[in-house]
């Protein structure tokens, strides 16, 4: 009878606490409704290409804030959250490569987002860009690579690499059971969002306490046997304007076979530069102010080199 008890009042709690959650952190663009469920999309400024911006694995629309409303300073910029992601409801499977760029360009449809585009992918989210570019090489005409998704099966990472990712997909799994019951909630310490302004770090945290958002997980997580086969088929992107960004720390040998990687995808155009930021991490490319400011300076270099037709500038 305690344990009922004790379920129902965790039920109750979280169900309450994410409706407050939703209340205080309305989505600041608009919802447009994919194949029977909306998905949200952020777009400020002006100017042609359209850059759009699809986060990290884990991560949605509000970890753009320092990094947005530079670009959109000159440019017209979008920031989206995959489906369950941030603000957008949860869609079909399987979540690989194929379902996120069919739903992202429903997105772009639905929003009258017309290309051409600059795709700009941070670690996951460039998966979702090269792959993109590749089926629709017509509406791409740049892309930045932030510290890009690997190939985690690649056999040069070491056997600490694939136990650290066996042990997250652990807790994952056992965060999926307990937040509907808000125990996440409870426990999870709040992340350290560096220079990311409190409102946007605020909203992810609310966003990485809520039964879908480890449910999302779970099942990107499923699907990675088609995403990597999916990656692999993108064997060049032309000669598009291409700028890949590493991060240096830590320095370790997961992080120099990341960079390795990195170095190797600068290489699918013929018209690329492979950046390697010393000292930051993966993260604080996009929340440190001085990393980020490299950011939104390599994606202004990719604009202009769209916009001009001229080879980038090493």
């Amino acid at each position: 009878m305690l344990l009922i008890t004790l379920a129902v009042t965790g039920l109750t709690y979280q169900a309450v606490a994410t409706r407050n959650d939703r209340q205080e952190f309305p989505p600041p663009g608009q919802l447009v409704a994919v194949d029977g469920y909306q998905l949200h999309i952020n777009c400020t400024g002006e100017g042609s290409p359209t850059v759009i911006l699809d986060a990290a694995g884990g991560n949605a629309s509000p970890s753009w804030g320092l990094v947005q409303p530079e670009i959109a300073q000159s440019n017209r910029v979008c920031a989206y959250d995959r489906a369950g992601m941030g603000w957008s409801e949860r869609g079909p499977g399987p979540r690989d490569m194929n379902q996120h760029v069919a739903e992202l360009r429903a997105l772009l449809a639905g929003a009258g987002i017309e290309a051409p585009y600059v795709l700009v992918g941070h670690s996951y989210g460039g998966r979702i860009a090269r792959v993109y570019a590749k089926d629709y090489p017509a509406e791409v005409v740049g892309m930045v690579l932030i510290d890009p998704g690997t190939l985690d099966d690649d056999p040069r990472f070491p056997p600490e690499r694939r136990a650290e990712l066996a042990s997250e997909k652990r807790t994952i799994t056992l965060a999926r059971w307990l937040a509907p019951f808000g125990v996440v909630r409870l426990l999870l310490p709040q992340a350290d969002y560096d220079d990311l302004p409190t409102q946007q770090g605020a909203a992810l945290d609310t966003f990485g306490v809520t039964t879908k958002y480890f449910q999302v997980i779970l099942d990107q997580y499923r699907a990675m046997p088609q995403t990597y086969q999916q990656e692999r088929e993108v064997t060049s992107l032309g000669s598009i304007p291409l700028i890949v960004v590493s991060a240096t720390t830590p320095d370790d040998e997961t992080r120099r076979v990341w960079t390795e990687i990195n170095g190797e995808l600068a290489g699918l155009s013929t018209n690329s530069i492979h950046r390697v930021m010393q000292g930051a991490t993966h993260s604080g490319l996009l929340w440190n102010n001085e990393h980020a400011q490299v950011t939104v300076d390599v994606i202004t270099q990719v604009i202009v080199a769209a916009r001009t037709g001229q080879p980038l500038a090493r």
